[in-house]
């Protein structure tokens, strides 16, 4: 705008002397920079008469411009997960793995047993073998009553089933013994075979107890 009141039609271009308030060539009002500014705050006061006029307060700050942040399509997507219950710890529980309950001497007992009872098998064998032990033997059965010709198949029998019962004993104890070590099911059956015998003679009541016993039957996956 020119300083002597000379200007410009807004709309048309038109050149207007400072005695023109409208434009001589297309009749629009002629613009003043004050009168317009005055006249839009004004219809802003009367449109909100809370809000106070811009002439007075001055312009509105601008807000302050935001850092650049990335589409939404290539943002991370939100943890849909619901919120944590109260108590829960910071980090996930991990399984804690029960240990095998410790059997202690119990496997050992087994192998004293095997060991026992290969002793005895031994000790008859050697006594079959023996012409003195033979003969003491068929004496006892004489003095017992027992006919010559019947003392044969007694002696026979007699010693067959004490050396298989000896190697049969020791051969459970050492499965009773290897099974319980390496924790297995047949190893535990053949322990709760041989405590139950021993329980004949009283012996292997603890044992059986111990065996059947809830962490004992869980640890062999009897249970």
């Amino acid at each position: 705008m020119s300083t002597d009141g000379t200007g410009y039609c807004i709309d048309c271009g038109a050149h207007l002397e400072a005695r023109h308030r409208f434009c001589w060539n297309c009749g629009a009002s002629r613009w003043a920079p004050d009168a317009s500014g005055a006249a839009a705050a004004a219809a802003e006061t009367a449109a909100d008469p809370s809000r106070p006029s811009e002439a007075l307060t001055g312009p509105a700050p601008q807000p302050a411009p935001q850092p650049d942040r990335p589409p939404a399509d290539l943002r991370p997507p939100a943890d849909l997960r619901p919120p944590p219950i109260p108590g829960t710890s910071v980090f996930g529980a991990q399984p804690v793995q029960a240990s095998p309950p410790s059997l202690g001497l119990l496997p050992w007992f087994y192998a004293a047993g095997a060991v026992f009872f290969l002793i005895q098998a031994t000790q008859a064998l050697a006594q079959v073998l023996s012409p003195a032990a033979r003969s003491e033997f068929a004496a006892e059965l004489a003095r017992q009553g027992f006919g010559s010709t019947m003392q044969p198949d007694v002696v026979t029998a007699y010693w067959l089933v004490l050396i298989a019962g000896c190697l049969v004993a020791a051969g459970l104890h050492s499965m009773a013994f290897y099974g319980l070590r390496r924790r297995r099911r047949w190893g535990w059956i053949a322990a709760l075979v041989v405590a139950a015998l021993w329980s004949l003679l009283i012996v292997g009541i603890p044992v059986l107890v111990r065996l059947v016993s809830r962490n004992i039957r869980q640890a062999f996956g009897v249970d």
